[in-house]
């Protein structure tokens, strides 16, 4: 048996606008009778427009505005040691912080439980640009000219198109 329960959550998050910062503190509840475990952990979530780093000097200036800096992490609350990272959060830039939040509360059931998730929650990125080729020229090829008398004269091979590239 494994349950949860959001005990609070703070956010800058106002009607008609996603926020840009949330912490959520949960407690869990795992095991049988002779073996429940409980526990507290905290999923904190940032995530930044390009105006926003920019304005605070993470990122330079004249950043595209489809630019944003995200960080998501699940940390676990110990009594000698206060919280203790456990998750940062690898997924899709563009969800919302309700879905990154709800992926991380799977992995730390999946983690507390051991019950796989079978999923993924990794995404594919753009394919990098394709370098351009550079066309080297065609090595020389290695001949010794034909020695007749007191006079070199090139062999008669020379007609090769080898230096057409000169």
């Amino acid at each position: 048996m494994y349950k949860k329960k959001c005990l609070f959550r703070n956010t800058n998050g106002s009607w008609g606008r996603e926020a840009t910062a949330q912490e959520s503190v949960y407690a869990y509840l795992y095991g049988l009778d002779e073996t429940k475990q409980t526990g507290r952990y905290r999923i904190r979530i940032t995530k930044m427009s390009a105006a926003d780093l920019m304005a605070m000097g993470m990122a330079p200036e004249g950043s595209p505005s489809e630019f944003f800096g995200m960080q998501a992490n699940l940390d676990k609350w110990h009594l000698e040691h206060g919280w203790v990272p456990m998750f940062d959060w690898v997924g899709d830039p563009d969800a919302s912080l309700r879905n990154i939040e709800k992926d991380l509360n799977a992995q730390f059931q999946a983690f507390v439980t051991g019950i796989s998730l079978e999923e993924n929650f990794s995404f594919d990125l753009p394919e990098p640009p394709k370098k351009k080729s550079v066309k080297l020229p065609p090595k020389p090829k290695d001949q010794k000219p034909e020695v007749k008398g007191d006079k070199e004269e090139p062999s008669s091979s020379d007609d090769s198109p080898d230096f057409e590239w000169l």
